[in-house]
């Protein structure tokens, strides 16, 4: 059976699947009081994976395929439940909390007609990213499904992914409250269709997100990367990892979140990037009006060609290498390529996403287009090439492509910074296979092959090197999650408690 169309709130997992300390968050979950102190018990409880990306960085929202993997030891989880409000005739709500309720505030809101709830930009609050996640999945729902009758809903929190550390812990609390609110209301979901809602979803906080981490939170299996591709529909396909190795997961304490200065940073490169391939497109004579991704411009060109995608994808790498100099474009000068005023540019090529690209728009200078297409098509190549044969013997191959992506994302697309490059430089002389930012990056984590045997000393090495040598941490005082091994955890599911 494809596992991508599998009922996902139909497949339960046993508690005892998830590692020990994962299984004590969730049955403190599952045993939490009603915030309101409703007799009510937890209806149902969510797990949802934070991932880690080993190839393919800022190239999902152009279309392009990734390989990341689900994580075992970091999660989003949560407990659902409907209760008995004292008043009976009070409008339906949604609560939610966390199981620190000392950390995050809870937050009340109004569902009497979910369609109309909104997300505040203005003003960030952590219960968005479940908000998200809800209104993701009624958006979803078919139009001619009936409203969901009057109820009243509370949801408790419990995460453990280090938050702005590249490895997806917002996307992970969009998943589990998708996943929650289809459950909740009795709608059936494929694990493909739960991804897209997810997908959708999270755009509600404002990130201009491609989709990899929500289908890797989804779609992941145990033991396994994922290569997931976005064109023309959503696919999924289990990679056997090198074998011999482990990934190491090491985190430079610098946070960077998607949803914090998104116009200055990870939207910008989404805009960029269509403002490259609209660029590209009329360089070569596309039909523009078609073109919104560099994946668009390469399929326009494969198809009126009849050429191999990756002989056209080299092919415009060294387009945007010729073009490139050391005064990044102004919207003035793409304006100009373009043929349309620079006042049109939102309006005629960003109408999609007018909010969020008006920003980008108005307070960026210059966009770097050429560099940040470069890169995508290098770095789709790079993860062509991972796939082009099992990887079982082939780590080294391996390492040097995850070396080589670092190069790209700190050159080219301008995502690393100097704590990173710095723990990437720790983590190779300490005898990493290879070693890359992973996630979004402008901090985070790295991501690093290390030989199975090996990686006890190595853990050793860039504690000493990285965290006591260069952070002034004391031995033994790491803070929590720093270093992690993952050899690759399962997808999103209903916990059997």
């Amino acid at each position: 059976m494809d596992f991508s169309l599998t009922l996902a709130n139909k497949a339960t997992q046993p508690l005892s699947s998830y590692l020990p300390s994962v299984q004590t968050r969730l049955q403190a979950l599952a045993s939490a009081p009603s915030p309101s102190n409703s007799p009510s018990v937890a209806s149902y409880v969510i797990r949802a994976p934070g991932r880690v990306n080993l190839l393919g960085e800022h190239v999902d929202y152009s279309g392009f395929g990734v390989l990341p993997m689900a994580l075992t030891q970091y999660d989003v989880s949560l407990s659902i439940r409907k209760v008995t409000p004292e008043n009976p005739s009070s409008p339906s709500s949604l609560t939610i909390s966390n199981l620190d309720p000392n950390l995050f505030e809870t937050r009340k809101y109004d569902t009497s007609d979910p369609k109309s709830l909104s997300v505040d930009l203005s003003a960030h609050h952590w219960s968005h990213y479940f908000l998200a996640g809800y209104l993701g999945a009624f958006d979803s729902m078919p139009s001619s499904a009936p409203p969901p009758p009057p109820s009243h809903i509370e949801v408790i929190i419990s995460g453990n992914v280090p938050s702005g550390a590249g490895l997806s812990s917002s996307s992970a609390l969009v998943v589990a409250s998708t996943l929650a609110t289809f459950t909740i209301y009795g709608t059936d979901v494929t694990r493909n269709d739960l991804a897209l809602a997810a997908i959708e979803g999270e755009r509600y906080v404002g990130t201009l997100s491609g989709g990899m981490d929500q289908s890797a939170s989804i779609l992941s299996r145990a033991n396994m990367a994922l290569n997931i591709e976005f064109v023309p529909t959503l696919t999924s396909t289990p990679i056997n990892l090198p074998s011999g190795v482990v990934f190491v997961i090491c985190n430079c304490l610098k946070k960077k979140e998607k949803a914090v200065d998104a116009s200055l940073y990870y939207n910008k490169r989404v805009v960029e990037c269509r403002l490259a391939a609209l660029c590209i497109a009329k360089h070569k004579g596309l039909d523009g009006g078609d073109v919104k991704t560099l994946r668009n411009v390469v399929d326009q060109i494969v198809e009126k060609g009849g050429r191999d995608m990756g002989e056209v994808i080299a092919e415009l790498s060294k387009h945007c290498e010729e073009n490139d100099s050391e005064e990044a474009p102004t919207l003035e000068d793409i304006s100009a390529t373009l043929g349309v005023p620079k006042g049109d540019i939102l309006e005629l090529y960003f109408s999609d996403r007018k909010v969020q690209c008006s920003a980008v728009l108005n307070d960026s200078p210059s966009f770097d287009i050429w560099k940040r297409s470069r890169h995508v098509f290098d770095e789709t190549l790079r993860v062509k090439s991972v796939l082009s044969s099992p990887l079982d013997d082939k780590a080294e191959d391996f390492g040097i492509l995850m070396n080589e992506s670092h190069e790209s994302c700190r050159s080219l697309f301008d995502c690393s910074c100097s704590e990173l490059d710095d723990l990437v430089a720790v983590c190779r002389d300490a005898g990493a296979i290879g070693s890359r930012l992973t996630g979004a990056g402008w901090g985070g984590c790295t991501v690093s092959c290390v030989e199975e045997g090996r990686k006890d000393e190595f853990i050793r090495e860039v504690t000493e090197k990285y965290y006591e040598g260069k952070m002034g941490f004391e031995r033994g005082e790491l803070p929590e999650g720093s270093i992690c091994v993952s050899l690759g955890g399962s997808g999103a599911s209903i916990v059997e408690v």
